[in-house]
């Protein structure tokens, strides 16, 4: 049986230009006496590169019919016009900074007027509030978010570390990661866009739950930023539904929709649940995943330990701000881990497999139990070392 990707086959130009020479030979003309740069082969190889890119664009648009075949802006527009899912554009770097002011000066910032950033990658933050920091004041929480929107902004705990802003005595440090996130990959949007369909049924099943969760926004239009979802039935009436983005938390309060966990909340109770049944939602309690590790890596990998360094702590953060509430589990329904096999897995595709020569993994130490109730995030990541090995 044919395949629809056999059945949608562009022509290559190649053999375009095969089929018109064929087709002028069957007119009996003899094309082989025709001179390399001659008019009539330009014209032919002109007509056979139009044609492919056409011949491209006829299957583009064949597959655009079918979530699993269509991808990039066509797999867009199928999600928006069959399944009226928009994609999600990303998140920007979010969490919450400790100040320390060692010296005697006082501070009200506005919002915005204050920038930091991670010494490592250069990525700035802004304070999304205000706020006052007295005299000597320590442990002050502020709330900062990345000025470039994506991935690339995602800092691991402890490296905002620089004031852009000068605020003479004070320090900066973030206690547990800033996560950002790139815009929504296909992969990712068929799954969101599979999930939708479980909005159709009455019975309020998980994948709705889901959706409307990940799918949520403020009442600005800003997207709530939430990537884990889990959904835990009472079996009397009730459904607990907790949510949270990439640091294990999710800001703001259930009753104010201008705020992500407010947006998630009234899009769950107008959208999804059934009559006859109570959803609570909230957020899981972080757990915090630290990361200690030594590595020997061949010195053919072109590279400093200070880039390795930095690409394994971004790497790790992404991972496991990734790993679902509750953690991964072996079997279906079976207990929740972070598992140290998957940490060294991701520490070890940084590198690649070739340049990988040892790796010492001291923490976690064990693979590392998460309740149902609880979302990992990376907490402080050590290299003791990264050894380059002459070959």
């Amino acid at each position: 049986m044919a395949t629809f990707d056999e059945l949608t086959q562009p022509l290559t130009r190649q053999e375009i230009e095969a089929a018109i020479y064929a087709a002028i030979e069957a007119r009996g003309v003899k094309t082989s006496s025709w001179k390399p740069g001659a008019i009539a082969r330009t014209i032919v190889a002109g007509t056979s590169i139009i044609l492919a890119a056409f011949s491209t664009l006829q299957q583009r648009i064949a597959q655009s019919g079918f979530l699993e075949l269509s991808s990039g802006d066509w797999l867009t527009i199928v999600a928006r016009e069959v399944y009226g899912v928009e994609r999600n554009t990303g998140t920007f770097a979010a969490g919450n900074a400790t100040l320390d002011n060692t010296a005697g000066g006082v501070f009200t910032p506005a919002i915005g007027d204050v920038i930091v950033s991670n010494s490592t990658t250069g990525k700035t933050y802004r304070n999304t509030a205000s706020f006052t920091l007295a005299a000597f004041e320590t442990g002050k929480v502020v709330p900062f978010a990345a000025v470039e929107i994506g991935a690339d902004s995602t800092s691991a705990a402890g490296d905002v570390d620089t004031f852009e802003t000068v605020l003479l005595g004070v320090t900066v440090t973030n206690p547990l990661p800033f996560v950002g996130k790139d815009p929504e990959t296909d992969a990712e949007l068929r799954v969101r866009c599979l999930a939708k369909t479980g909005t159709l049924s009455p019975n309020g099943p998980a994948d709705a739950y889901r959706f409307v969760a990940l799918s949520a926004e403020t009442t600005d239009g800003a997207p709530a930023g939430v990537t884990r979802v889990t959904t835990t039935p009472d079996g009397a009436g009730s459904v607990t539904v907790l949510v949270c983005d990439g640091t294990g938390t999710l800001t703001g309060t259930l009753g104010d929709p201008a705020t992500p966990l407010g947006a998630v909340n009234l899009a769950i109770q107008s959208q999804v649940v059934p009559l006859g049944v109570t959803a609570n939602v909230g957020v899981p309690t972080a757990l915090v995943v630290p990361v200690t590790y030594e590595i020997w890596i061949k010195a053919t990998i072109g590279t400093t330990a200070a880039a390795i360094e930095a690409s394994i702590a971004l790497a790790l953060v992404e991972y496991i701000a990734s790993i679902p509430i509750g953690g991964t589990s072996k079997t279906f329904g079976g207990a929740g881990f972070v598992w140290t096999d998957a940490i060294r897995s991701v520490i070890g595709g940084v590198v690649g497999q070739t340049n990988l020569i040892d790796l010492d993994l001291t923490a976690p130490a064990a693979d590392v139990a998460v309740s149902s109730s609880k979302a990992p995030v990376a907490g402080t990541i050590t290299a003791t070392a990264i050894n380059l090995v002459p070959s």
